[in-house]
This record gives C-alpha cells, structure tokens and sequence, in this order.
C-alpha cells in the first residue's frame, strides 16, 4: 500500500505547488483510491483567482466563501481505482475502477468514505477509463432530463463549450424539431453540427435574435440552455425564448436553464424580458438533482452508449507538476480548447 502521496495544492492565488504528503491507511470504513484522471472545472476558477470559494458548513449546507484561506485543495471529477478497502465495506473491493466527486482529486491518492459521498463504478465495457468522469456526466444528464424537449419543440444551446456541447448531444436525441447551437467562435459550431446541432448561429456575424425568429417561424424557442456564465448569455435567452401573447397563445411558456455559476458581479436589465415573457427559470446545477446517483449512473451508461461523448471533448492532458499550465490554459483558453484533464 502507499504510505506517501503526490498533491498539487493551491498555496496563493494562481499559484500551484506540488508537494509530497503522508498517507494514512483507510479506516473501517474507507476505501483508498488512486487516481488515474481528474477533470479541470471552471466552476473551481473562481478559487483559483483568489476570489471565491464553494465552501460547506458545519450543517453540510454549502455557501459562497470569499475569505480563502490557503493552501487550497481542489479537484472534484475523477476517475481511479481501489487499492485498498476498510474491513467495514462492503459494495467496493480492491481493483474496482470508480469514478464520482472525488475530493481532493488533484493527487496521485484519495482516502474517502463510499457511504457518505456518491461513487459509481465503471462498467467493464469502458476501454478508456480515464476519460469516464462521471461527475460532468452526472451534470449533462442532470441538464438533459430537466430540459426534456417536447416532440415538435424548438431547443437553443447557448455557449457551445465542454458542458454546452455534452448537453446538446444528449438534447440532440430528442424529438425536438430544432436543436440550434450559439456560439462565438466557429470551430465550437462546427463540433456542434458533428453531436446533433441542426443550426448554428454566429452572434458575431449575424443577429443571433432575429435568427432564432427566422428558424422558429417567429415563436422563440421552447427551451433554452444558457452555459456561458454571463450575463450577456442569460440575457439572450431571455431574448429568444418563446412567451404566451399572440403569437404564441396556448404553447404555454418558455423554459430557461442555467447550469452556468455566475462567478463574477455583472448586471444586465432583464426585467422587462423576464415580465412579458415569464419563462420557467431551472438552475440546473448537480443540487438540482433529485437523486446524485441514480443521475451518475445514467450518465455514465450515456457515455457508454455514445450519446455523451466526453472523450471526443477532451481536448487536453496535463501531469500533475503541469496543473498550473492546465489552470492557465482554463483562464485564457484558445479556440481548440474545451476540456483538459489532470493525469496524476
């Protein structure tokens, strides 16, 4: 068994060192984990600049934590397998290859509790185990359930990043008439068009309002999936999502879903979107979820099947002494960028 591990650990903001750290033996309870990959998350980038933190209280509720104190220890999707377990579990034994919200990921070993924190095993049909992270497959099918288009509807996915374009391919299955793709840059348009998107729009280049119109006949879309974490994204689904006057009587209203963390003060004026058109507002984060595991699950068997395809979405790999470049390459990514990953 290891005795000692590999940890990168966030000791000031945007700043990483990796360092060796004891390791104790798992308790009755615990199963000791190696881990194999650990997925770079922009919803930890807020830590990493030194502004906030996702913290949990003494009661388990989580909060916006703006005093961090350092070091940092981060990572939270990942993928590993057991190398030892405490006599007491039972569902887990030593060679299982796991994956789930693994904390704190960004090292070569993890000891946790299986009982206390959701963590699903890897099916043997999965030949590329590092890319099976079922904590953003927890998040796409938890988006994708929610969103549930009707036959018939029209779906706009706004931001076509990892996340965006995870949750339009599991949308693109659907029988909605129209799954249209927003996107600032072209490349992220074109992976759209490859998982299902059966239009693009270009805010850029083209009125992405007037454009929706135009494909919807003039009704807005029935369900919008905002995934850029700005306001300008939200406002835009406000924009072309469909209301309940004259022209769309009876279709009912709109639905809008944010699993975007707004990270950053921003203010946009959408009172009077919000009041003519009063769509159903979902945010659609993992809390949002009825059942974690049961969620984990699904996702995993849609990545199994191919309708959630996060391994064509990686896009880059990082050791672990190379986590500030992958942390760099997050803050300020390229066009080829969606997805990088940690190999410990």
């Amino acid at each position: 068994m290891a005795t000692r591990r590999k940890i990168a650990k966030l000791v000031a903001p945007k700043r990483f060192e990796v360092m060796e750290e004891p390791l104790r033996s798992p308790k009755e309870n615990e199963i000791l984990i190696r881990i194999l990959s650990a997925g770079l998350c922009h919803s930890e980038m807020p830590t990493y600049l030194g502004k906030s933190a996702i913290a949990i209280r003494e009661d388990g509720t989580y909060f916006k934590n703006e005093n961090i104190k350092y070091p940092v220890e981060l990572g939270h999707e990942s993928v590993g397998v057991i190398e030892e377990v405490g006599s007491a579990v039972k569902n887990f034994k030593a060679g299982d290859y796991v994956s789930g919200p693994i904390r704190p990921s960004f090292a070569s070993h993890v000891i946790m509790d299986p009982s206390t924190k959701p963590l699903a095993k890897i099916p043997d049909s999965v030949k590329e185990l590092k890319y099976c992270l079922a904590e953003p497959l927890m998040c796409a099918s938890n988006i994708v359930r929610a969103a549930n288009p009707e036959f018939g509807d029209y779906v706009a996915v706004i931001g076509c990043g990892f996340m965006g374009l995870l949750c339009l391919s599991g949308v693109a299955r659907s029988t909605a008439f129209e799954v249209i793709a927003i996107d600032l840059i072209d490349s992220r348009l074109e992976w759209a068009k490859k998982l299902g998107a059966t239009k693009t729009i270009n805010p850029k280049k083209v009125d992405a309002v007037n454009a929706v119109k135009e494909i919807t006949r003039g009704h807005g879309v029935d369900v919008a999936v905002e995934v850029t974490g700005r306001m300008a994204g939200f406002s835009l689904a406000c924009d072309i999502i469909r209301g309940d006057g004259p022209v769309d009587s009876g279709r009912g209203r709109g639905k809008i879903l944010i699993p975007s963390l707004y990270s950053f003060p921003e203010t946009m004026n959408a009172g009077y979107q919000l009041m003519f058109k009063s769509p159903i507002i979902h945010s659609t984060h993992p809390w949002y979820s009825m059942d974690y595991m049961d969620d984990m699950k699904k996702g995993i068997e849609g990545f199994v099947r191919g309708i959630f395809p996060l391994d064509k979405l990686i896009t880059h790999e990082f050791s672990l002494e190379d986590i500030q470049k992958g942390f760099e390459l997050m803050e300020h990514p390229g066009e080829d960028y969606l997805k990088g990953i940690i190999l410990p």
